[in-house]
């Protein structure tokens, strides 16, 4: 893992441990470090995602955790860059509370996920 990457991970970690249900830190620093897995981060918030490829590429946002409304800030900048890559949604399986503050934003239920065209 590079050094910046390294920092940055140190920095944002304490709001993703938060979120962490599926992997181990360990499992998520290797795919960081593998560039299979992409960490975007604000002053106060951050998500790790993944380009996923299939009948339909998505972008699966595994983590996120910090202040909502900057969360909502990065997400026109990571789409951009998830559309780039050929995603044509993004998808997110996180707690119910999703549902309700993500609506707006243009997601809508897809069985336990959340999903947003692209």
């Amino acid at each position: 893992m590079s050094p910046e990457l390294a920092k940055a991970w140190a920095r944002c970690r304490p709001w993703l441990l938060a979120a962490l249900e599926d992997a181990t830190e360990d499992e998520v620093l290797a795919e960081l470090a593998a560039a299979r897995a992409q960490l975007w981060f604000g002053e106060a918030s951050a998500l790790v995602t993944q380009l996923v490829s299939g009948p339909e590429p998505f972008l699966h946002v595994w983590l996120g955790g910090g202040t909502l409304a900057e969360l909502k800030a990065l997400a026109p900048g990571i789409e951009a860059w998830a559309r780039a890559g050929g995603a044509r949604a993004v998808r997110i399986n996180g707690r119910r509370g999703w549902r309700r503050a993500l609506k707006a934003a243009g997601f809508s239920p897809d069985g336990e996920e959340l999903r947003k065209a692209l």
